[in-house]
């Protein structure tokens, strides 16, 4: 398995770009260190954030208490004033028949004015009622225009009444909602009442019930400034766990388990963390409760930045890789397309060298090899393509006087025994033929000018041979305009009457047939006439090239001599061969590359 990754991987490289290969090894390099980076920043940020988090709510909560705690506190001032005015302990330890002879005793008596002005300064205040043990009138005081229970023995029967008592002194608190019952008979608004038995010096005789409400908005007012979401809450509560104040969303289990006390200052329970705060003072205790959904979408709000700042980072490496892989392969794009264009022939090709490192070496070293190149093929190859075409020349020029002669007797004894008019038709496919041949010193020529010279030939050759020889010329319509060298197929066709037809008797036969196949054009030529061993054929295309003058036969002179020329133009992108057998005739098949 681990082979065939390997296999695969290599497969996939192999075939990328230096380019494309530069800008994955940077991201294989990159992408590592910048998911490593983002989990590292991703503990640290989450660390950082919960710790803040925690920090953020834990101050929220202990302002919430503080503040609460300060509303209290005037409220205490006021109860504690009660408790040690000498003139209302007085009225407190008269009986309640002598009080009951003046109405107006908390007037006249007692620092009201006082106390009136002292609550217009503590707004928050809202009502005091000071019932005294001794049954006499209470004391009343209300700036809302609720109107406050005088039976004191239904006050007695309330449970904030008792538990004022057990508290020796100390402040009760107790909610009252709007409405009746209770210490009131008709409150006009919520209320948070602080409760407190006053007693003698001694705290042997307990004297009266004081009842201090304030604004229970008030509360309200301190914790919806501190809650940070619609769905978090801030439950308060007194010491025994009674609930005072809630704002926001509570969780009534969440609250139960509050009321248990058997949590930390920070806790986490049933999907809520939990922050608590005490006072010492007045034993008040502040919950706020906030959802863990909250905190993880804060987390991940603080997490984001990591993220995107990674996905910039991949994101810009891209072009950034792109450039500096660019400015390194531009010379070797550049360095490839001049190869190119050498490998086509052009051998002028020069790169210009702008940098000292190895692509610039090589660079150099290409320009170098070029003119190397470039002065080798002017003394080697051009020398002997112009050899090559100047074997050419001189074969059109000697194409072989004995076929001369005959022609031109065959021309004599057939004026003596006819009319001119044939005669003049032959003398005109003769013209034909050296004008062809001439072709104004082309040479290259298009397949149909090379097939009406072998015309030319074959008509000539017909009138030698009168009825011993037929010929076909069967090339398709869109091989006639295809470039072609010239003097590549006539050869062929004399070979093959010269050899293969002359010493046969009747019948004789030359066919040349031309078709496409893909781009290449495929000749061949045919013959019935007296053939020859195949490994003689094949010695004839490997004739060496020390020999080949040795044979008085044109044929394998000229056939040598196409084969060199179609190699020097063409190189390995042809194909010739000849097939033969005895008394069955040749057939010479030539594919060459399309050309037009």
């Amino acid at each position: 398995m681990v082979g065939k990754k390997n296999s695969l991987s290599k497969r996939i490289t192999k075939k990328l770009m230096i380019r494309h290969k530069m800008m994955l090894a940077i991201y294989m390099v990159l992408v590592p260190v910048v998911i490593a980076g983002a989990i590292f920043l991703y503990g640290r940020t989450y660390r950082t954030t919960m710790e803040e988090n925690i920090s953020l709510y834990q101050r929220f909560t202990q302002t919430i208490c503080d503040d609460i705690v300060y509303l209290q506190q005037d409220v205490q001032d006021v109860a504690t004033y009660f408790a040690v005015n000498t003139d209302i302990h007085k009225v407190l330890t008269t009986p309640a028949i002598e009080l009951k002879r003046d109405p107006l005793f908390w007037s006249k008596q007692t620092p009201v004015t006082f106390l009136q002005d002292m609550l217009a300064i503590k707004s928050q205040i809202k009502t005091v009622i000071l019932y005294p043990e001794s049954g006499a009138q209470p004391f009343y005081i209300s700036r809302d225009a609720s109107v406050h229970n005088k039976n004191l023995k239904e006050i007695r029967k309330l449970p904030v009444y008792q538990a004022a008592h057990d508290a020796k002194g100390d402040v009760v608190w107790l909610r009252e909602p709007a409405g009746t019952g209770g210490l009131y008979l008709n409150n006009k608004s919520d209320k948070v009442v602080a409760c407190r038995a006053l007693y003698d010096l001694s705290k042997r005789r307990r004297l009266g019930f004081l009842a201090v409400g304030m604004e229970a908005s008030r509360y309200t007012d301190i914790c919806e400034s501190m809650l940070s979401a619609p769905n978090e809450g801030i439950v308060v509560l007194d010491s025994k766990g009674a609930e005072i104040s809630r704002t926001g969303r509570i969780d009534e289990e969440v609250l139960e388990f509050v009321r248990k006390g058997d949590f930390l200052k920070v806790d986490h329970w049933n999907g809520y963390y939990i922050f608590n705060s005490r006072s010492e003072e007045t034993g008040i205790q502040v919950c706020y409760m906030s959802p863990e959904k909250n905190w993880k979408e804060r987390v991940r709000q603080t997490l984001a930045m990591p993220v995107l700042l990674g996905i910039s980072l991949l994101v810009l490496t891209g072009p950034l890789s792109v450039m500096v892989s660019g400015g390194l392969t531009k010379p070797i794009a550049a360095l490839c397309k001049s190869m190119e264009k050498f490998k086509e022939g052009d051998f002028n090709q020069a790169i210009e060298a702008e940098t000292e490192d190895e692509i610039g070496i090589l660079s150099r070293t290409f320009n170098q090899m070029v003119n190397d190149l470039r002065d080798l093929i002017e003394k080697n190859y051009v020398m002997a393509l112009r050899e090559k075409e100047s074997e050419l020349n001189a074969l059109q020029a000697q194409i072989n006087p004995h076929f001369l002669y005959n022609v031109l007797d065959s021309l004599y004894w057939q004026a003596v025994g006819s009319g001119n008019e044939e005669l003049g038709e032959d003398v005109l496919a003769l013209s034909k033929l050296f004008r062809l041949l001439l072709s104004h010193g082309q040479s290259e020529v298009n397949v149909a000018t090379e097939l009406e010279l072998i015309t030319s030939y074959l008509q000539i050759q017909k009138m030698r041979f009168s009825k011993r020889l037929d010929y076909e010329i069967d090339v398709e319509e869109e091989l006639l305009k295809c470039r072609i060298g010239k003097l590549t197929l006539q050869p062929f066709v004399e070979n093959a009457i010269v050899h293969g037809l002359e010493i046969r008797g009747e019948g004789g036969l030359v066919k040349v047939t031309g078709r496409k196949k893909g781009n290449t054009l495929v000749f061949e030529i045919l013959d019935n006439g007296v053939g020859m061993e195949q490994e003689e054929a094949d010695r004839i295309l490997l004739a060496e090239e020390g020999i080949r003058y040795s044979n008085a036969r044109i044929g394998h002179y000229a056939i040598r001599n196409i084969k060199e020329r179609l190699y020097l133009k063409y190189g390995e992108s042809y194909s010739l061969n000849i097939y033969s057998r005895p008394h069955e005739g040749t057939r010479v098949r030539l594919e060459i590359p399309e050309e037009h």
